[in-house]
């Protein structure tokens, strides 16, 4: 990684779950665990989280509204101030029309209704966290090692790329399902997904516990497998492999319009 390319949230920074409902809170903190976020710490009320921001100074907040005492959007400037570098996201069962502008005013970063199903929660409030202010945007989340994992990343995608990167869409999609399949059926892993989207260029990494290098294989004669990397190389402004201590991450790169090719 050199100087120019965008800070990644530095590993092992905790989450913090703030509920007054001790199941709902579970809830949460078993979908974040099971995605390889953590580590997780909780607080039951609006002042209990204050004092375990100030002690853990978490890098990701999800914040109940309704609690006994102050309410979660009564302290959100508070908190906000308490850890600016956090992404805050709102988990309600208030409907977003009513009070997500009001939130997001506060300084949340993005609101989700409690109603959304769990096997959905999990992606929704991920990629709420992942909606900046700043000129760099980012996420980072562990897959599950199953198929499904190719379509979740891909919805992240498109949450994180600004309108404006709407024309790059299919490209990055396509080849971010790929690397994703590729760790899944030849590196026997749960990915880890990376995007970073800079004022350069957009830049994914799949991290993979197999330390093999990935080889481009020949595309079969029956046109199945074999099309994964070749259409990495043909389609990214940049790519490759990089040893991890636990595995290896393959990424890619594709410039952005405004940025010089």
């Amino acid at each position: 990684m050199t100087a120019s390319e965008p800070q990644r949230r530095p590993a092992g920074t905790p989450t913090l779950v703030v509920d007054d409902d001790a199941e709902q809170r579970q809830l949460v903190c078993d979908l974040l665990a099971r995605a390889g976020v953590g580590p997780i710490v909780q607080a039951s009320s609006a002042d209990e989280a204050l004092a375990v921001a100030v002690e853990a100074n978490p890098s990701l907040v999800v914040l109940d509204v309704v609690m006994p005492g102050r309410s979660g959007l009564e302290i959100l400037p508070e908190l906000h101030d308490l850890v600016p570098q956090a992404s805050i996201v709102v988990l309600s069962n208030l409907p977003r029309r009513r009070v997500g502008d009001l939130a997001r005013a506060r300084g949340a970063t993005g609101y989700v209704e409690k109603r959304v199903a769990p096997e959905r929660l999990l992606t929704e409030i991920l990629m709420a966290a992942a909606v900046t202010e700043t000129t760099t945007a980012g996420i980072s989340v562990r897959l599950p090692a199953e198929t499904v994992a190719a379509r979740t990343a891909r919805g992240l995608v498109r949450e994180v790329l600004p309108s404006s990167d709407q024309e790059l869409l299919f490209s990055v999609e396509l080849l971010v399902s790929e690397l994703v399949t590729n760790a899944i059926l030849h590196a026997s892993s749960a990915p880890r997904l990376e995007v970073h989207v800079t004022g350069a260029n957009i830049r994914v990494e799949v991290f993979d516990d197999d330390a093999a290098e990935p080889r481009q294989r020949v595309p079969g004669a029956d046109g199945i497998g074999g099309h994964g990397l070749h259409l990495v190389d043909q389609l990214a402004s940049r790519w490759g492999s990089e040893p991890q201590h636990d595995g290896k991450v393959v990424w890619f790169e594709i410039d952005r319009p405004a940025s010089p090719r």
